[in-house]
């Protein structure tokens, strides 16, 4: 460890290696030491709803041992914690989250007596989401192109009132294809949705978007990877057992074996 670096970025010394039998032999040699900043190893979690206050830990490279640290968490300070385990090559930082704040938020760590601008400080983002956003239950994966309607979605968190509400399914091509919402269930916590299918939908990839708007502004939410096909086509519903063998050994004799495979299948 060399301590005396102060300011400067390296340093070069000189390095002597002698031998105690013959100090004559003496090599010398020049090494450099390059200054370590302080760097964010890994942080979890990354993201969280704003409704509660979450415990993030934040695991830094080098940041200066021991000491207390000071953590901002959208430009204020917050609760926070240097764990037990730390050491001067790797420090676990625990800190609070705050309730509300959405997006995109600044974190800044630095060591607590350290001024601004402070050369030991590390920044990274937490994303904070909005907790309001309906949530899907059980999404459906995909429907058959002849189907007149989507599979039944179900949602939570899902506005009592509202001014809009969209529903769109995305092509891999990015086309955009818009639904009619025929019917919005309430039952309880939970809203289910009866969608029209689109006059122009083929078989394909999509992304179904949910898209709805209430006092608090848009909110939108996506069933990914839905699947569109053709419900008339053939197709394997099950087949079994999944490997058979080829071949069986006996009284030292390789047997040939002839064995059945079961298979389930539709539109056939």
């Amino acid at each position: 460890e060399y301590t005396t670096l102060g300011k400067a970025s390296s340093a070069l010394v000189n390095v002597t290696v002698t031998p105690k039998n013959q100090p004559d032999r003496a090599i010398v040699f020049q090494y450099t030491y390059i200054a370590v900043s302080p760097a964010v190893s890994a942080f979890t979690p990354t993201s969280g709803l704003n409704d509660v206050v979450r415990e993030v830990k934040v695991q830094i490279a080098y940041l200066p041992f021991p000491g207390t640290v000071l953590v901002t968490f959208g430009g204020v300070e917050v609760p926070s914690s240097v764990h037990a385990s730390s050491n001067k090559k790797s420090s676990l930082v625990m800190f609070n989250t705050t309730k509300s704040l959405l997006g995109a938020i600044p974190v800044a760590i630095k060591p607590k007596k350290c001024l601004d601008p402070c050369v030991d400080q590390v920044n990274f983002t937490f994303t904070s989401l909005d907790a309001s956003v309906p949530s899907l239950l059980a999404p459906p994966s995909g429907m058959a192109s002849q189907q007149a309607t989507l599979p039944k979605i179900t949602l939570e968190k899902f506005p009592a009132e509202y001014s809009s509400l969209v529903v769109t399914m995305v092509a891999s091509n990015r086309t955009e294809l818009a639904c009619t919402v025929q019917k919005v269930d309430r039952m309880g916590d939970l809203t289910q949705l009866d969608v029209l299918t689109p006059a122009a939908l083929v078989e394909g990839g999509y992304s179904v978007r949910i898209s709805v708007t209430d006092s608090g502004g848009l909110k939108t939410v996506s069933i990914e990877s839905f699947v569109v096909y053709d419900g008339l086509a053939a197709k394997v519903v099950s087949y079994g057992p999944a490997m058979v063998p080829t071949v069986a050994s006996a009284g030292g004799r390789l047997l040939q074996l002839r064995s059945r495979v079961s298979a389930t299948m539709a539109n056939f």
